[in-house]
């Protein structure tokens, strides 16, 4: 309590502008965190639970401050300006490493090589920023390359911002998300080796269904789930049956599905084999692949929670930014939408730049 006769709180008088929001936030986290829990399977749901809870702490730090506890609110601000900044080169330095690795140790393609080009693209944003233009180019192109430096970063900004949600929200699915339990494990499937061996990654889906199996008594069946390729010469769900029953798994919980071609067919005819449609199911998928398997799985109601099997480490980064590519073009209008929304704010402002110049 201050004395009487004192200077009064800098942040005095703020009242309903701090409360309001701080309610929001908590509302927000609330509602994020019970929609985690008992689904799991929308970015919405993180971003309600991490954006409420950095708003309703944030606000909570500001009421501290005008009580006289400014330190909190001081120490939170400084770690949001230095987190970013000491953050930025050493991602930017994993991604480069990371990308190496994988084109070392996979196939060359795009989707290898998506981790190498996310770092290379963090360089250039410093290069943007940081490398001086010569003196010889005039104030007019100084002013455009100066505005398309400010287009590139606010763009950059936005996919850096979808992709913090989408990363938030699938290890706070994977973590939060409450499994009742199931009439079935649905294991979705992956490409054979030599036709027909099952590769590691698939291996460790299996290994995980199993896992999650042993939870419940009585145990669910196993739909290991994939049709034939061409390159193979059995369907991926006859394969990952054979490996489940060579595990242990008895044969009469074990129930292939062996036409499906995609994750939808995967999903689509599976739910044949349930007693019922409705009937409660968890699949399996690899980690970075569970939660658009379980937007997925929502889009067409089939009442699923999504588990993720454990992936190699250098092969995480390069697959989740390549389902996050995915996501963002499954939901290319709305990104469309914003997108024009910023070009339409930048044109303008260019223009009058450039006149007033």
């Amino acid at each position: 309590m201050r004395p009487p006769g004192s200077e009064p709180d800098r942040l005095g008088g703020m009242g309903w502008f701090v409360w309001t929001p701080m309610i929001l936030g908590v509302v927000a986290f609330a509602w994020g965190l019970w929609r985690m829990i008992t689904d799991g399977r929308r970015i919405l749901y993180g971003v309600a639970l991490v954006g409420g809870f950095g708003l309703a702490l944030f606000c909570g730090l500001v009421i501290a401050a005008e009580q006289g506890h400014l330190i909190p609110l001081a120490i939170f601000l400084m770690l949001c300006a230095l987190v970013p900044v000491l953050s930025y080169p050493v991602l930017a330095v994993f991604l480069l490493a990371n990308g190496v690795t994988m084109l070392r140790k996979e196939s060359l393609s795009l989707g290898n090589a998506l981790s190498l080009l996310a770092g290379l693209g963090m360089v250039g944003l410093v290069l943007m920023v940081f490398v001086p233009w010569p003196d010889a180019w005039g104030t007019t192109t100084r002013l455009v390359l100066v505005s398309l430096t400010f287009l590139v970063l606010t763009l950059a900004g936005y996919v850096a911002t979808c992709f913090a949600a989408f990363w938030a929200t699938s290890l706070l699915s994977s973590r939060l998300t409450a499994l009742q339990r199931p009439e079935a494990i649905i294991v979705l499937g992956a490409g054979l080796l030599d036709g027909d061996r099952v590769p590691p990654l698939l291996a460790g889906r299996l290994r995980k269904a199993r896992e999650v199996q042993q939870r419940f008594v009585p145990p669910p069946v196993l739909i290991p789930s994939g049709g034939q390729g061409a390159d193979e010469t059995v369907p991926e769900g006859v394969a990952m049956g054979h490996f489940l029953v060579a595990a242990g798994s008895p044969t009469d919980l074990v129930l292939p599905e062996t036409a499906s071609r995609t994750t939808r067919e995967n999903l689509q005819l599976s739910r044949r084999l349930l007693p019922s449609p409705d009937a409660p199911v968890i699949v399996v998928t690899s980690n970075y692949h569970a939660l658009r398997a379980g937007m997925l799985t929502r889009s067409f109601g089939l009442n699923a929670r999504v588990v993720g099997a454990p992936t190699a480490g250098y092969y995480y980064p390069s697959a989740l930014i390549r389902e996050f590519v995915a996501v963002m073009a499954e939901h290319r209008r709305w990104h469309l939408v914003v997108v024009g929304l910023i070009l339409a704010c930048y044109v303008p402002l260019l223009a009058l730049a450039l006149v007033t110049s």
